[in-house]
Order: C-alpha cells, then structure tokens, then sequence
C-alpha cells in the first residue's frame, strides 16, 4: 500500500539573532509533540522525525503518531491509535521507535522504512505497562526496554519498581526498586546500553492508595545504576553540591558524562538569580561518582530543558534570560541556546520559541538536535494550540563555537 504524504508545514521567520529559518512542521488543530528531547527521535541521518498527536494531553489514552521527512518538509500518519502517546520510547537516535497498542501489543516501528511489526504482547491484564512521562527507554541493541512502574502491596511498599522487558526471550522482571523515583527519566546510556540514568526525586513519595505526597524538584538528585538494575552510583548533581536539579538531563554520548541542569533562586517573578553554590551559570557535566560537576560558565542564562548532540560535542537547551519570568507585566520569551561542551562557547539560536512553557508538558520546549546536527526540534504554542518546529541552523553557526 502506498504511503500517503501531506504537507502540514510552513516557513515562519528567520531569527533575527541567529538568522536560523523557523518552520512549523505541524498545523492540524490538534496537539502536536515532538514526544521528549533527552532521548531524540530521529533517524540516525537526521532526515526523519516522530510526533505524536492527540487532542488532550492530560487526559487521552490515545493518540496518532506521524513521521515528518525534514528535507523534503512533508508527513504522513503511520499509526491511527496508540495507547498513551506519552508512552512512546526509543534509543536516541536509532530511528527505531516502540508503542503500545490499545490490545497491550508492542510494536516496534522503523523510521526509515515506516515499516511495522510486533515484538511483545502482554497477555496478562493485570500486568502493569508504562505510563508515559519520561518513564521509559530502550537499548542501543534493542533487546531491552525499561520502563517505571508502582508496587501498591508487599515488602516495603508502597515503592516504584524499574521494570525490565526482554524482547528475545520475551520475559519481564523487576530489576530495581526505590520509594522516590516517582518521575524516573529513566534513560539507556545511547551508545553502549550499559548504564541507566535515574532521576532521584528527593522528598516525593507514594502515598498507600497509589497518589503521590506534594512533588518537588527542590532536592532532586541524579544516580545511575547498571543494565541490570545493581551497582548505584550517584551523580554530583542536586544538594549539597548544586542546587536541586531541574529534573532535565540525558547522557553525553559515550562520554560517561551526564548533562543537567539545576534549579535557581525565584524571589519573586521579577527576581531569579542563580544559586550562590553556582552563581556563574546552572548547567552541569559530570560523571556518576565524581566528586563534583563542571560548571558550563553562562550567567546570563537560567537552562531548563536540555539535550546534548549524538556527537557529544554540543548541546541545546531552552534559556529564561534576565533577571526574572516577568517583564513590564509579561512573561518574558524562552530561548534556544546552543553550546559546545569543549569550548565553552555558546550563542542563542532562537531568541523567542513563542512557547509558554506552562503546566501542560505539551507547552514544554523539549529541544533537542537531529543526528546530523542541521535542526533543532522543539515544541510551541504561539497560537494555543501546541505545535512542533523546526530551527535550521544556518551554515558555520556549529563552527562559531569552535
């Protein structure tokens, strides 16, 4: 059967900063998202891109999912119902992307060829499945896929568990549990698959019946534990040695290194200042074990969501810039940013995203690059409607920060 391609985007301006041309790739007044930026959800030529789309974020259980072909700007529909658009996962960058059906059937769907086929059916109803939220990750070698679930009853509960599903041999088991990981971001280490990254919310448990106590991110740390659940080490990230991390973060390539960011002091809404453990800048690399992280110098930006490159080299994340949220009685515009990790240089590739980065995630920047470095994609909603865009980097913007 023939795929079938539409066209859904549109030139919108050039940067006046950066001279980066911004298109909006989606335009269906539906909920457009580019899914997650710390795991990027591209083909591994940078060409293709996954977005998931449904009509209340917060509540529907369903969604589409559309691929958009970046070079030539045109999409099409590649899956009419998946369970929980939240829920999609994949290894960065491989272009290989997993969901579950409305029948709790595990599909596994290429980006290159838009062919389809499933890996796993999950024949037990009582068996939990992921809920989405940065909860889920897939191996390099596409063997296993994790994702974070609760434990209501036994021992020790109620606890999250780290559940592991092996796609050869078709078994599932819990590899780990911890009382305050309710908002994991659990994530394969991209390039070899041995380590885990797990977000540590510090202060935030379950409740018995299953709801959560207040959630925080004002002690939120960082740890890492193998591929088979042991050997947890944390990261220098959160208290005592940055302030609670903001809760984005993702691995640098095979570097060993995590990059994140750490929260700021909010006065007021006019009056955010960096944290006086850092006051030269929030964002952070570092190594699970390390005894402290290395500052990315940037004081004038206050990062908040970040991605770094599938070379390792750079990275891109949205900025509040200025001394606070408001300005003149409005909310100040949130930037791109792109940086080299080894130079230390960095320039604004979008000086107004046009998102408002509420409470809804669906508003949320998510940046992150493509494999070949030529976009960043990001979501916005300029119009209400959230929306995925593209920011084409123009020619030698990469080499200014060599």
């Amino acid at each position: 059967m023939p795929v079938r391609w539409a066209q859904e985007s549109s030139d919108r301006r050039d940067d006046p900063v950066s001279g980066a041309r911004i298109i909006q790739l989606t335009s269906a007044a539906a909920i457009s998202n580019n899914i997650y930026g710390e795991q990027p959800y591209t083909s591994p030529d940078g060409k293709r891109i996954i977005i998931a789309r449904c009509q209340d974020f917060c509540w529907d259980e369903e969604g589409s999912l559309l691929v958009h072909e970046l070079d030539r700007l045109r999409i099409t529909m590649v899956v009419r119902k998946a369970r929980g658009v939240r829920g999609v996962c994949n290894a960065a960058w491989s272009g290989l992307v997993y969901y579950w059906t409305p029948e709790r059937k595990l599909m596994q769907l290429s980006l290159m060829t838009l062919e389809q086929k499933e890996v796993y059916a999950e024949e037990d109803p009582s068996a939990a499945l992921p809920v989405g939220g940065g909860g889920s990750s897939v191996s390099p070698d596409q063997r296993y896929l994790i994702w974070m679930t609760p434990r209501l009853k036994g021992v020790g509960a109620p606890v999250f568990q780290i559940v592991r599903l092996d796609l050869k041999k078709k078994r599932r088991e819990v590899i780990f549990e911890h009382p305050e990981i309710c908002n994991p971001h659990l994530q394969f280490n991209p390039v070899h698959g041995r380590q885990i990254l797990v977000q540590n919310n510090v202060g935030t448990r379950m409740n018995k019946d299953g709801s959560l106590q207040d959630y925080r991110t004002t002690r939120c740390k960082l740890f890492a534990i193998d591929a088979d659940g042991r050997n947890l080490r944390y990261v220098p990230a959160g208290p005592p040695v940055t302030r609670g991390i903001t809760g984005h973060e993702c691995f640098v390539a095979d570097t060993g290194k995590v990059l994140f960011s750490a929260g700021w002091v909010q006065h007021s809404d006019y009056d955010w200042r960096h944290d006086p453990l850092h006051p030269r800048g929030n964002l952070f690399t570092a190594r699970p074990g390390d005894r402290k992280p290395a500052l990315f110098d940037a004081p004038q930006h206050r990062f908040n969501h970040v991605c770094a490159s599938r070379c390792g080299r750079y990275f891109v994340a949205d900025s509040h810039t200025g001394v606070g949220l408001f300005e003149n009685g409005r909310c100040k515009p949130v930037s791109l940013v792109v940086g080299n990790l080894e130079t230390g240089k960095f320039r604004t590739l979008v000086e107004d995203t046009e998102g408002t980065g509420g409470g809804n995630q669906c508003t949320h920047t998510h940046p992150y690059l493509t494999a070949d470095n030529r976009y960043v994609i990001y979501n916005a909603d300029p119009h209400g409607i959230p929306q995925v865009f593209a920011a084409r980097l123009p020619a030698g913007f990469l080499a200014s920060l060599g």
